[in-house]
């Protein structure tokens, strides 16, 4: 779902309001495809962040609270990873934390 919500926010928010270069509209559609499948989540979440706060710069007060959302929104894909239902998850391995007991608790 994290997912679904970075690449339809970047897809919304594509152009930063004004005229996009073709070159920069093709960057946009290859991180919303690559979000939207799973692929390198990490990075294209980053970079999709990035794209955000560059138009924070340029956004008025009402864009820029959207855009602001946006960012927070791929910053914790980027912390929290792709998830279970990805192409990550299938080449790389889902990855599970195991706390070991506390040597400490003697019960």
């Amino acid at each position: 779902m994290l997912r679904a919500a970075v690449s339809l926010q970047l897809l919304i928010e594509s152009g930063c309001g004004g005229v996009t270069p073709w070159w920069l509209a093709m960057l946009e559609l290859a991180l919303v495809l690559a979000l939207a499948v799973g692929v390198v989540t990490p990075v294209a979440a980053l970079f999709s962040g990035g794209f955000q706060v560059a138009c924070l710069v340029h956004a008025d007060w009402p864009h820029a609270a959207t855009l602001m959302i946006a960012t927070v929104t791929a910053i914790a894909l980027v912390l929290t990873g792709a998830g279970a239902y990805s192409v990550d998850a299938r080449l790389f391995g889902r990855r599970r934390l195991v706390v070991p007991p506390d040597p400490m608790d003697s019960d």
